[in-house]
């Protein structure tokens, strides 16, 4: 069955999403590493190890985040020898995936993206894809949630304050689970029990007005905008805090949509826009095709060539020895240029004098050179009718020159005036 599969990176991690010819999702390898701020290489690196994997996907598409960036992927895929992979900016790859499930009536949207650092905020057409106005503001972000939820453990005193660095990235990946279980759950504690760790209305009174700081950012751009939008979608991991969700509808008075897994929407949206393209056979950007294949490629022709000159080369010296043929004239034989096997004698000709051909006779043909040798090449004899004679020529008289008298001319008197 056919499969695509979309690559984004983020400030701390890459995602991968993997979709079937049928539309069914699935959750591609993970690659998420909280301690990583991933580069064009560590991403290039993901995709080869994408591409060399048993199910390697027939469609491999790339999001990237600004025409740097963009740049920066296209060498770094380069120098993994990976191409037939297809980019489009986040923005774009986002309405990929969400324009099959939107309402037809919502033609404008504002696409607020919380990620990691903060948040995107861009009012787009639905259809054309058409900007109408960007912004980006740091009021909230999956770094300041954590930092929230950090605070607050280490001030219950159940965890001690962290000594090293391996310490510190577990507790960053503790507090990061504490926050994602808010958001399905009311209250997490430990697993025994004994202590409630985080309930999910103080964490939300820690946030409260930073949200309403990143929806006041969104309200003021959608009137600066040429078009209101008419609802707001939420992407981004930090979209699955129903605070944020709840902040914005009450601000906007707008529909807020928050897709499942919206973290994986600009990565599931890569993979949509690599299937498209492929299914309308445009050419690709850059081939996932392995190295090894590609120096096929290239050296097939080149063989090809070095045995097409070969053969030519050997068909060449085989023929030097050999006397070019040319057509016979009538009434000229035919010199041999093969000899048979039984062939004793070779035969020779001189040539006739040039004279016209004799007029068609029913006399039988003439015999076969001695020796029996029978020319590889006989013509049919045919009537060339002669020249007509050219007119006679009469010479002309000559005719003795002429000379003229040379007659002086009287010298005329000066007139007076």
């Amino acid at each position: 069955m056919r499969s695509s599969v979309g690559v984004s990176a983020g400030t701390c991690g890459i995602r991968t999403a993997r979709t079937t010819e049928d539309g069914a999702w699935t959750d591609g390898t993970p690659f998420d590493d909280w301690q990583l701020s991933p580069t064009a290489r560590d991403l290039a690196r993901v995709v080869r190890g994408i591409v060399d994997s048993p199910d390697a996907p027939q469609s491999l598409g790339v999001a990237y985040r600004t025409p740097a960036e963009r740049t920066e992927i296209t060498g770094a895929l380069a120098e993994e020898y990976v191409s037939d992979v297809h980019l489009i900016d986040e923005t774009g790859a986002a309405l990929e995936y969400l324009r099959p499930g939107l309402p037809a009536h919502h033609r404008t949207i504002a696409l607020f993206d919380a990620g990691e650092t903060g948040v995107n905020v861009d009012i787009v057409d639905v259809e054309s894809g058409r900007s109408y106005g960007s912004t980006r503001t740091t009021a909230i972000s999956g770094t300041a949630f954590d930092a929230v939820v950090r605070e607050h453990i280490l001030g219950l005193g159940i965890v001690r304050a962290p000594q090293t660095h391996d310490e510190d990235s577990a507790l960053t990946a503790f507090c990061r689970g504490i926050k994602e279980a808010l958001s399905a759950h009311l209250t997490t504690s430990t697993p025994d029990g004994e202590h409630i760790l985080l309930e999910r209305h103080i964490f939300e009174l820690s946030i409260a007005r930073s949200t309403e700081q990143a929806a006041e950012t969104v309200r003021q751009l959608g009137r600066e905008a040429e078009f209101y939008p008419d609802a707001v979608v939420a992407i981004g991991g930090t979209s699955n805090v129903p605070l944020v969700r709840a902040t914005l509808e009450r601000f906007l008075q707008l529909p807020v949509i928050v897709p499942d897994r919206p973290e994986l929407v600009v990565a599931g949206g890569a993979a949509v826009h690599a299937t498209h393209v492929d299914a309308t056979q445009v050419p690709p950007a850059v081939s996932h095709r392995p190295a090894l294949a590609r120096l096929g490629m290239i050296a097939l022709p080149i063989a090809g060539v070095i045995a097409a000159i070969g053969v030519f080369t050997a068909l060449g010296s085989g023929n030097e020895s050999q006397p070019l043929s040319t057509p016979a004239s009538v009434g000229e034989a035919v010199p041999q240029t093969t000899t048979p096997a039984a062939a004793t004698s070779k035969t020779t000709s001189s040539p006739l004098p040039d004279v016209p051909p004799p007029p068609p006779t029913t006399t039988a043909p003439a015999p076969a050179a001695a020796g029996g040798s029978v020319p590889y090449v006989q013509y049919e004899p045919r009537y060339y009718p002669p020249a007509p004679p050219p007119p006679p020529t009469v010479p002309l008289p000559q005719i003795p020159g002429v000379q003229m008298p040379v007659i002086p001319l009287p010298v005329l008197p000066r007139l007076p005036f």
